[in-house]
């Protein structure tokens, strides 16, 4: 049997794990595990910030992360739900649809008037599962900086007085 439940600091090697495995999936090099460690301690130390895991008998084998805060369109809290991930080989068995069940319970526990997330745009076997959950789908363009880069970042107008 599957229970839905936060994390604790014991499951910290399994959450490293399952984000290097997604992370891998996506074609995205993991950062150095020492790193990854790191964020997933930060994350399980925070008041906003949650891992919610499926655990079956002791072993993690699916988790998304919740970050709460507030939304001004929404004059209200809302949740953003990152980062779901079911291992390969449990991967057919509901785990997800249970994941994101939990998580939509725990953002309505905590006040929240949305729960959303993204997903890639060729990532198609997400966008069937979120569909066949009855998330509204929403098309935005996402736009970002990697601020990690050494280049300066371009304003696009004269700074000149």
């Amino acid at each position: 049997m599957i229970t839905y439940r936060l994390a604790v600091s014991d499951d910290a090697d399994a959450l490293v794990s399952l984000l290097a495995e997604i992370m891998l999936h996506h074609g995205v090099t993991p950062p150095a595990v020492e790193r990854l460690r790191a964020t997933v301690d930060t994350v399980l130390a925070s008041r906003d910030h949650h891992f919610l895991v499926a655990d079956e008998a002791g072993s993690i084998v699916g988790m998304c992360a919740l970050v709460f805060s507030y939304s001004t369109w929404s004059a209200a809290r809302v949740c953003e739900l990152q980062d779901l991930v079911v291992t390969q080989t449990e991967r057919g068995r509901r785990v997800g649809r249970g994941l994101v069940s939990a998580a939509d319970k725990m953002a309505q526990e905590h006040g929240c008037s949305r729960l959303f997330l993204s997903a890639e745009s060729w990532n198609l076997d997400a966008h069937r599962f979120y569909r066949s959950l009855d998330l509204a789908e929403k098309t935005y363009l996402y736009f970002e900086r990697d601020l990690r880069s050494s280049t300066a970042p371009h304003s696009g107008a004269d700074a000149s007085p």
